[in-house]
């Protein structure tokens, strides 16, 4: 435990550290790197008329560490307001989206490789091969019009648009459906052609035809005794799988107008409103390195041989 405590404060160091340079980095980008007037008498408003950047940068770093995001420039709320509207979609889209990534991914690696060479295992591979394939904002719009259609059919169900779980969960259900899809895809194949070599390696491990030899069923055997150590690859994926799903989820957003993180910063982009794109970018990475960390810990518990230090 104490190894584990010293690991996390390392980590958590860590992403403090990654917080404050994509700060500055974010900061130093359209403050200083691309001038605009309007911009500057804006922020300068709020963040000391007069003085020059890197004062102004110290005065937002101290409003951040009590909680203050600013106001945004190009609305007249608070940048606080925007991530407080914008976080849950894409929490919904992120957590969905794995959920549905790794399900499917881990499910059609497994099916594939207990027969493999067989037609289960071609047409299985050949759906892995086509949603490896199509881009993801080409299977969003490709699925927004599955929208249309049943909207014109009388299915109201499937909607683009958000509508949170507490107000409706069968609505959100229905919205969230299709974005699941467009953004775990491509992922998902990823995992189970991971998930299909992993299995076929454990398969042929000494203890795996010892317990083949015993008389115990085949599927008793993958799930009890081979899954655990075919997944590392899997576990070990997830955070560099999870970085590629937020980067597509800029494009969801859009697509199916859920109005999260990645619709709310290309809209700041847009407009130049330096503090909320800080803010998303601040979220964006503080969440991949979170999901990181945890999948790294996951791959400690599985695998008895890595120790954390």
């Amino acid at each position: 435990m104490a190894a584990l405590a010293r690991f996390l404060i390392r980590r958590l160091l860590g992403i403090a550290v990654l917080a404050w340079a994509t700060t500055a980095a974010a900061f130093a980008l359209l403050r200083v790197g691309i001038p605009n007037p309007g911009v500057d008498a804006a922020i300068s408003r709020q963040l000391g008329p007069g003085q020059p950047a890197i004062w102004q940068y110290f005065h937002y770093l101290l409003h951040l560490l009590h909680g203050n995001l600013g106001q945004s420039l190009a609305q007249p709320v608070s940048v606080h307001t925007i991530l407080g509207q914008a976080i849950p979609p894409t929490l919904s889209l992120l957590a969905g989206g794995m959920v549905l990534w790794l399900t499917a991914g881990v499910l059609a690696g497994a099916v594939s490789a207990l027969r493999p060479g067989s037609w289960t295992d071609r047409i299985v591979t050949a759906g892995v091969l086509a949603a490896l394939s199509i881009p993801s904002f080409m299977l969003a719009l490709l699925l927004l019009a599955v929208f249309a259609h049943l909207a014109q059919a009388g299915n109201l169900w499937l909607q683009p648009g958000y509508v949170g779980i507490s107000q409706s969960p069968g609505q959100w259900l229905g919205r969230m459906i299709l974005p699941w899809i467009a953004i775990a895809a491509g992922q998902a194949g990823v995992t189970a052609r991971l998930a299909r070599a992993g299995i076929l390696e454990v398969l042929g491990e000494d203890y795996i035809r010892t317990a083949r030899a015993k008389g115990l069923p085949a599927r008793r055997i993958l799930w009890l005794h081979a899954l655990r150590a075919a997944v590392l690859p899997v576990v070990s994926s997830v955070g560099v799988g999870f970085g590629a799903i937020l980067g597509g989820a800029a494009v969801i957003d859009q697509v199916f107008a859920l109005g999260g993180i990645g619709q709310a910063f290309l809209v700041a982009t847009k407009t130049g409103d330096l503090l909320v794109v800080t803010a998303t970018v601040l979220a964006t990475v503080i969440l991949v390195a979170m999901v990181n960390l945890i999948a790294d810990v996951c791959f400690a518990l599985l695998d008895p041989r890595v120790r954390i230090t």
